[in-house]
């Protein structure tokens, strides 16, 4: 009881200080990192007056202190400001502390940072997951059980990063008619929930939106506030965009050893429901993932993207609804013998795989949806139809993915898993690094691999 007395005592004096010195920079969320090479870190943080210089890296095997070098920083109207700083000139393999010096009392999560190793093949695991709605205020009534004690359960996996494939935070219509209003919503998420803070420090994490942190339901390249909703974005996610390249849009790649992710962008390009012969990704984007796919050599390439992409079904969002550039993709994969590829997606409030055999080759959609937001029973209201499920696969609850990239070189495999709130483990699939090279003669030999693979998890 005394520890607390004294913790509330300093909190309230640090209140008195600071409004006495309105310029004494105050945190208010963060930190934690976004991507990390084995050379370089981007970290994100939230504070309030002059802070821009007030954190470093210490180096935990020698305790030397690395300053930034880089900054990339949005505010709003009440004098808050949200900084994604670079780091560079890090050493392979090695652990960082992010110290901020202005949090005198330590409150904020404990941020530690490893680079990569400075090889081409290593073991990995990721998690990844979609749909995150955490209410705030009124809306808690409206969408009452939006729990966040999932990312304690995400976070005890101990992975090296996260993914996030979308609706990362929603927006409703007091925020996205203005930047004020989704920087505010963005702000209001990060600091109102400790566990959410605590799990974003725990690892690196990566991030493209959909929907509902882009701007209204559905929204497409029409939506009015897009520029604004950019800004905001690349202002809270310290992804690692390319600066030199001129194109606008929320898409980049990033890698780890020999897995490549390609993060698109579903919204800013995408032309309305209706037209079959509409962009979705867009030509822009499109003619950079094919150049990005064919230049290549990773054993694993993740297409990350908002909505499912080899379901047929009409139901909800899906990147069916535009056949003809979804079906010039797939002939580029195939044509071009890119091997690997898996896409990642997010959207559908339910969790699933599929499998299709596109002109002898297998492609694979894993889709995890959602973390915290109401699931959506679709089969059981007759909405669902997806020739293309591995049977067993459909999670009807909230859940997140993990994927594990293991073995040595010539004989790597890919190990899918989905989670439970309570951080069971639901299901496992296994892919040979060999079935994203060799090609499939039939559906009878595509029904084959999901029996093969296929594990529930032990009751």
């Amino acid at each position: 009881m005394k520890k607390i007395a004294f913790v509330i005592a300093a909190i309230v004096l640090c209140g008195l200080a600071f409004s006495q010195n309105p310029e004494k920079p105050r945190l208010i969320s963060g930190p934690f990192a976004g991507a990390v090479t084995k050379n370089s870190a981007k970290v994100w943080i939230a504070y309030r007056g002059n802070g821009q210089n007030m954190l470093t890296l210490l180096d935990t095997s020698d305790n030397t202190t690395i300053t930034p070098t880089g900054f990339h920083k949005i505010n709003d109207d009440k004098g808050n400001t949200a900084l994604v700083m670079d780091f560079t000139d890090l050493q392979p393999e090695h652990t960082y502390k992010a110290v901020v010096a202005f949090d005198l009392l330590n409150l904020h999560p404990k941020c530690f940072i490893k680079t990569q190793a400075d090889t081409a093949v290593k073991d990995l695991n990721f998690i990844l997951g979609s749909c995150a709605l955490l209410n705030t205020g009124f809306s808690r009534l409206i969408f009452p059980g939006s729990s966040s004690e999932i990312f304690g359960r995400m976070k005890r996996q101990r992975s090296e990063f996260m993914v996030w494939l979308g609706d990362n935070v929603y927006y409703f219509h007091k925020h996205y008619g203005s930047y004020q209003g989704m920087f505010g919503r963005n702000l209001k998420i990060r600091r109102g929930f400790i566990s959410l803070s605590g799990f974003l420090a725990a690892q690196p994490n990566y991030a493209i939106w959909d929907d509902h942190d882009y701007g209204w339901n559905d929204s497409d390249k029409k939506f009015p506030q897009k520029d604004s909703s950019l800004i905001v974005f690349k202002g809270f996610w310290p992804n690692p965009y390319a600066e030199k390249e001129d194109f606008k849009g929320n898409y980049f790649t990033f890698r780890y050893y020999d897995a490549e992710f390609f993060m698109t962008d579903d919204r800013w390009f995408r032309d309305s429901e209706g037209d079959t012969a509409g962009a979705y990704l867009g030509k822009e984007q499109l003619a950079w993932l094919k150049d990005k796919l064919l230049h290549s050599d990773a054993t694993f390439k993740f297409i990350c993207t908002g909505s499912q992409v080899l379901n047929d079904s009409y139901f909800g969002e899906s990147y069916a609804k535009y056949p003809h550039e979804r079906n010039n993709l797939f002939d580029f994969i195939a044509t071009n013998n890119i091997k690997g590829v898996i896409f990642l997606t997010g959207d559908k409030h339910y969790s699933e795989l599929s499998l299709r055999n596109w002109k002898g080759y297998p492609l694979y959609d894993f889709t995890s949806s959602p973390i915290t937001s109401p699931v959506v029973p679709a089969k059981f209201l007759g909405f669902y139809h997806n020739s293309y499920s591995v049977p067993g696969s459909i999670l009807y609850r909230k859940n997140f993915g993990k994927i594990s990239l293991t073995g040595p070189v010539g004989n790597r495999s890919c190990k899918m898993e989905i989670y439970g709130r309570g951080g069971h483990k639901k299901w496992e699939y296994i892919i040979d690094a060999s079935e994203l090279q060799n090609r499939i003669q039939d559906k009878k030999s595509v029904k084959g691999v999901n029996k093969k693979h296929l594990k529930p998890a032990a009751k």
